[in-house]
């Protein structure tokens, strides 16, 4: 049986995401990245709707670019944790610090940017949640599915987080 990471969802708060990204304030901006021929800075408004669990999945990795996630209607939950070392064949092998596991309520016109290599991933708590992601696209890539499934991306890898490492996240709302 998975072990049960339990993650206490909190307001998004600046000192609090410090390790793994920053929160957008005013006269304050922030600058997306992608690694030079790795593609481009692209936008997106998607559309994500509640799933069927307070459980998260799924976390994704990816050091070739940085990404924000801004809501607009509805809120969502960002759960991250720390860019890990670059050991092993491929980012899916990277190790995840569970200790370190954090999970934010993100309301309409918070902008959450996460950096290169944190560990992510998002869940809906209302009935669902316009944002806009700020992320990587190659030339003729269409816009993500809901909260993606990057394993269509060849440049995000995607941790099942039961079957790698035995463990199933809930989210204490």
């Amino acid at each position: 049986m998975a072990e049960v990471v339990k993650v206490k969802v909190q307001p998004l708060n600046e000192e609090a995401f410090k390790p793994y990204g920053t929160v957008l304030k005013q006269k304050q901006p922030i600058f997306p990245e992608v690694e030079p021929g790795e593609g481009r800075v692209a936008m997106e408004l998607l559309r994500a709707k509640r799933g069927s669990s307070n459980h998260v999945g799924e976390l994704a990795i990816h050091y070739s670019y940085n990404q924000t996630f801004i809501p607009i209607k509805g809120s969502m939950i960002l759960v991250v944790a720390p860019a890990p070392p670059k050991v092993g064949k491929s980012e899916g092998d990277y190790p995840v610090d569970y200790n370190k596991l954090a999970a934010f309520v993100l309301e309409p016109g918070q902008a959450a940017f996460i950096e290169k290599g944190v560990w992510h991933g998002a869940a809906v708590p209302g009935a669902e949640c316009e944002f806009i992601n700020v992320t990587r696209k190659n030339p003729g890539e269409g816009t993500s599915d809901q909260f993606a499934h990057p394993t269509q991306r060849g440049y995000v890898e995607t941790v099942d987080v039961a079957k790698r490492d035995n463990k199933v996240i809930e989210l204490e709302l």
